[in-house]
């Protein structure tokens, strides 16, 4: 047969290769173990499976029903109920920053386990037209094919790109192609792999929850602004001590904890610790400080300030003062007391009076 001579079919994908070697296997087992109910049925499945196997070539097909779902751009995921020869069809987002592949997990109806390997899922390139809920005509090429053996479960992660991170895992089946996404889509196909099943099978419902598989960073965006009234000067960013020249643009980072410094010799430096959540964009806003220092009289009432010898209304809130040395004046009753400062710009200078009374006993 010609479909057995499959070592000469270059184009054949190695899942269906895969698939192929299994159901001969168990053909031939079924063959000598089998009632004739069971090997004419591992024969028809021999015959499906080879079909299914062909090179890779455009086909129309119809399917019952199209089930269409959103693949979320940070997260999230959908649940469905499919059946034999439904198309499902994963729309992707426009968006694709944080997305390196989805995941579906199947839970596979009892009556399909205990058929091994009755019905398949396909992964469809170039599907001619949009894909929509009350279409059930389609033309496309089949990119790959696997079944679900016996098993009640199955999670099929789709990579999207050539670049990902996806690790392959034993408790996932990971495709070793990719899917055409230029379209916005990926278009999977479920169908019967074997003839002669029970009617049951024909009926049975698939539940598949669809889930992106993000990458592990985040964006960070920093936006600066100039102390009010005057225009914004040279700066520069830093994260975790390396120079950062994106600044309001938003650019992928690493998830945990980081630090942020602006340094400038206009302003005062600013340094912020922010922690970068997987697919999120975090937006750091910093208005930056005059470099003037600035001096703050913590007094009690009726203190009198004098300011290099000048009086000055004691306030809480702090006042701009020139660079250099200061001398501080400060008069309570009959107290009086006399510091002095040498202010440096980006610095903030507290001056706090304090009064205090000692107790003291004697026997």
């Amino acid at each position: 047969m010609r479909c057995l001579r499959f070592s000469e079919q270059k184009d054949f994908s190695p899942c269906a290769a895969s698939i192929f070697v299994r159901f001969w296997k168990g053909f031939l087992r079924a063959c000598r173990l089998c009632p004739p109910r069971r090997t004419f049925a591992a024969g028809m499945a021999l015959g499906a499976v080879c079909a299914l196997a062909q090179p890779a070539m455009a086909e129309s097909f119809r399917v019952r029903k199209t089930h269409l779902v959103s693949v979320g751009a940070a997260g999230g995921s959908e649940t469905v109920r499919t059946g034999i020869n439904d198309a499902l069809v994963l729309m992707l987002p426009e968006d694709r920053t944080f997305i390196q592949g989805v995941e579906l997990s199947f839970k596979v109806p009892q009556i399909v386990a205990s058929w091994r390997d009755s019905v398949a899922w396909s992964v469809y390139n170039d599907i001619s037209g949009t894909p929509k809920e009350n279409r059930i005509d389609y033309n496309g090429t089949r990119a790959t094919v696997g079944t679900f053996g016996n098993s009640l479960s199955l999670n099929l992660q789709i990579p999207l790109g050539e670049e990902n991170a996806i690790k392959k895992s034993a408790y996932a089946t990971l495709l070793d192609i990719v899917p055409d996404t230029s379209k916005g889509f990926v278009f999977l196909r479920l169908q019967l792999a074997m003839k002669g099943t029970s009617e049951e099978i024909t009926d049975a419902k698939f539940e598949i929850t669809v889930k992106p598989i993000l990458i592990n960073k985040g964006k960070l965006a920093i936006t600066v602004a100039p102390p009010s009234g005057t225009e914004l000067k040279p700066y520069t960013a830093f994260v975790d001590g390396k120079s950062w020249s994106h600044g309001a643009e938003s650019e992928l980072i690493e998830t945990g904890v980081h630090n942020i410094s602006l340094v400038s010799d206009f302003y005062r430096n600013e340094v912020r610790t922010i922690t970068i959540e997987q697919a999120q964009t975090t937006v750091v806003a910093v208005t930056f400080r005059d470099i003037t220092p600035t001096l703050r009289i913590a007094a009690p009432e009726g203190t009198v300030l004098f300011l290099d010898g000048k009086q000055q209304p004691v306030s809480p809130e702090p006042f701009f003062i020139t660079q250099g040395e200061h001398s501080i004046r400060c008069i309570v009753g009959d107290y009086e007391i006399v510091k002095t400062i040498t202010a440096m710009n980006g610095r903030s200078y507290t001056v706090a009076l304090t009064m205090d009374a000692a107790v003291l006993e004697d026997e």
